[in-house]
């Protein structure tokens, strides 16, 4: 009974790091947005990250390998389709943060983090790698004869991603927060290329995958 419990939350917490830690363009994304609007609008866009990455392992808990076929079919689109995505949100982040690099403090608008909270809940759904990696993962787990199993990978898998975005989006506001204004919207200028670059990354993969 004690390994019923600790196993799937043991396992659910290394699947939420592991699809939470490599360094990607959502990460990119949730570090500047800490740097360049604060811990508060930046704390949103990581609850909007680890709220896909629940229900993604949700899914894929619940239906085994079934998705895996349908997603591996059009994962080529879906890529394409994340990648374009992902950089036309860098360019226009770069865009922003050229005309805020001009403008008094002041003049600077406050981001929303029901906005944000929505943008990131959308950028983590249109990238298919996630949903791939929790049905690889929890196909081992609709396995066990147990039924709070599968309910508590997923529980430890989402506060464990929720953790590590947190955590994200504190070293950006950090790092926000210690520097001057200019410093900061350099710093968001420099982030928004390192998105377009890793949008186009995934993008190439995408074309890649549909040759």
């Amino acid at each position: 009974m004690v390994d019923d419990i600790w196993s799937p939350l043991l396992g659910g917490a290394l699947a939420g790091l592991g699809v939470a830690m490599p360094l990607g363009a959502i990460s990119a994304l949730l570090l500047r947005e800490g740097v360049v609007n604060g811990f508060r609008v930046a704390m949103a866009a990581a609850a909007g990250v680890a709220t896909i990455d629940l229900l993604y392992c949700a899914v894929a808990t619940a239906t085994g390998t079934l998705l895996v076929q349908v997603i591996e079919d059009q994962r080529g689109i879906l890529m394409v389709v994340s990648g374009v995505v992902i950089v036309a949100i860098g360019a226009r982040q770069l865009h922003r943060s050229k005309a805020e690099r001009s403008a008094a403090p002041t003049e600077v608008g406050t981001a929303s983090r029901w906005g944000a909270y929505g943008r990131y809940v959308g950028l983590t759904a249109i990238n298919p790698l996630t949903l791939v990696y929790f049905v690889a993962l929890g196909a081992a787990v609709t396995a066990s004869r147990s039924w709070p199993a599968p309910v508590l990978f997923v529980a430890a898998a989402g506060l464990t991603s929720l953790a590590w975005q947190l955590v994200l989006a504190g070293i950006g506001s950090f790092v926000g927060g210690a520097i001057g204004f200019r410093a900061t919207r350099a710093i968001g200028a420099v982030a928004a290329l390192l998105v377009i670059a890793l949008g186009a990354s995934v993008l190439i993969s995408g074309a890649f995958a549909l040759a």
